[in-house]
Protein backbone atom coordinates (compact mmCIF):
# COMPACT_ATOMS: atom_id res chain seq x y z
CA UNK A 1 0.00 0.00 0.00
CA UNK A 2 2.76 2.61 0.67
CA UNK A 3 3.99 2.23 -2.91
CA UNK A 4 0.61 3.39 -4.25
CA UNK A 5 0.62 6.49 -2.01
CA UNK A 6 4.18 7.37 -2.95
CA UNK A 7 3.46 6.95 -6.65
CA UNK A 8 0.36 9.17 -6.42
CA UNK A 9 2.43 11.87 -4.72
CA UNK A 10 5.16 11.57 -7.36
CA UNK A 11 2.63 11.77 -10.21
CA UNK A 12 1.13 14.90 -8.67
CA UNK A 13 4.56 16.46 -8.33
CA UNK A 14 5.43 15.70 -11.95
CA UNK A 15 2.16 17.23 -13.16
CA UNK A 16 2.76 20.33 -11.01
CA UNK A 17 6.31 20.81 -12.34
CA UNK A 18 5.15 20.44 -15.96
CA UNK A 19 2.30 22.92 -15.41
CA UNK A 20 4.52 25.54 -13.75
CA UNK A 21 7.23 25.13 -16.40
CA UNK A 22 4.69 25.49 -19.20
CA UNK A 23 3.15 28.58 -17.63
CA UNK A 24 6.57 30.18 -17.10
CA UNK A 25 7.66 29.44 -20.67
CA UNK A 26 4.41 30.74 -22.13
CA UNK A 27 4.61 33.95 -20.10
CA UNK A 28 8.23 34.54 -21.11
CA UNK A 29 7.36 34.18 -24.79
CA UNK A 30 4.13 36.20 -24.64
CA UNK A 31 5.58 39.11 -22.68
CA UNK A 32 8.82 39.44 -24.64
CA UNK A 33 9.59 43.10 -25.50
CA UNK A 34 8.85 44.04 -29.10
CA UNK A 35 11.39 46.88 -29.20
CA UNK A 36 13.85 46.61 -26.29
CA UNK A 37 15.58 49.88 -27.25
CA UNK A 38 12.41 51.79 -26.26
CA UNK A 39 12.29 50.19 -22.82
CA UNK A 40 11.72 46.93 -21.01
CA UNK A 41 10.05 45.89 -17.81
CA UNK A 42 12.28 43.75 -15.64
CA UNK A 43 10.40 41.51 -13.23
CA UNK A 44 12.18 40.06 -10.21
CA UNK A 45 10.89 37.67 -7.56
CA UNK A 46 8.34 39.29 -5.23
CA UNK A 47 10.70 39.10 -2.25
CA UNK A 48 13.34 41.26 -3.99
CA UNK A 49 13.28 44.78 -2.55
CA UNK A 50 12.78 47.79 -4.80
CA UNK A 51 16.33 48.97 -4.08
CA UNK A 52 17.86 45.61 -4.97
CA UNK A 53 15.73 45.40 -8.13
CA UNK A 54 16.88 48.87 -9.20
CA UNK A 55 20.55 48.10 -8.55
CA UNK A 56 20.44 44.80 -10.46
CA UNK A 57 18.55 46.31 -13.40
CA UNK A 58 20.94 49.25 -13.80
CA UNK A 59 24.15 47.29 -13.19
CA UNK A 60 23.29 44.94 -16.05
CA UNK A 61 23.58 47.89 -18.46
CA UNK A 62 20.48 50.07 -18.51
CA UNK A 63 19.10 53.46 -17.50
CA UNK A 64 16.34 53.65 -14.93
CA UNK A 65 12.99 54.96 -16.21
CA UNK A 66 10.55 54.17 -13.39
CA UNK A 67 9.23 51.49 -11.12
CA UNK A 68 6.40 49.28 -12.31
CA UNK A 69 3.13 48.78 -10.47
CA UNK A 70 4.84 46.63 -7.83
CA UNK A 71 8.17 47.25 -6.06
CA UNK A 72 9.97 44.30 -7.67
CA UNK A 73 9.28 45.54 -11.24
CA UNK A 74 11.63 48.08 -12.82
CA UNK A 75 11.22 49.74 -16.22
CA UNK A 76 14.55 50.56 -17.86
CA UNK A 77 16.07 51.51 -21.21
CA UNK A 78 18.89 49.08 -22.10
CA UNK A 79 22.27 50.53 -23.07
CA UNK A 80 23.79 47.26 -24.27
CA UNK A 81 22.52 44.90 -26.98
CA UNK A 82 22.73 41.77 -24.79
CA UNK A 83 20.83 43.32 -21.87
CA UNK A 84 18.16 40.63 -21.75
CA UNK A 85 20.64 37.81 -21.27
CA UNK A 86 22.61 39.86 -18.72
CA UNK A 87 19.60 40.71 -16.58
CA UNK A 88 18.24 37.16 -16.67
CA UNK A 89 21.66 35.95 -15.52
CA UNK A 90 21.55 38.42 -12.61
CA UNK A 91 18.31 37.03 -11.23
CA UNK A 92 15.37 38.51 -13.15
CA UNK A 93 12.45 36.18 -13.77
CA UNK A 94 11.13 37.94 -16.87
CA UNK A 95 12.04 40.71 -19.26
CA UNK A 96 8.75 42.04 -20.55
CA UNK A 97 7.30 44.69 -22.80
CA UNK A 98 6.02 47.39 -20.41
CA UNK A 99 3.02 48.03 -22.69
CA UNK A 100 2.05 44.36 -22.55
CA UNK A 101 2.19 44.46 -18.76
CA UNK A 102 -0.03 47.54 -18.72
CA UNK A 103 -2.51 45.93 -21.10
CA UNK A 104 -2.68 42.63 -19.21
CA UNK A 105 -2.82 43.84 -15.64
CA UNK A 106 -4.56 46.98 -14.43
CA UNK A 107 -2.02 47.32 -11.62
CA UNK A 108 0.61 48.33 -14.18
CA UNK A 109 -0.30 51.80 -15.38
CA UNK A 110 1.77 53.67 -17.97
CA UNK A 111 2.05 57.38 -17.30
Amino acid sequence: MPIVKRRGWLDGLIIFVIAVTGLYGSARLALQPRDPAVGVGVIFAPWVSSEAALIRAVEAGAQFVRYGGLPFIVVVMPDVPDYQSRILASGALFVADPRALAACLTVFQLK
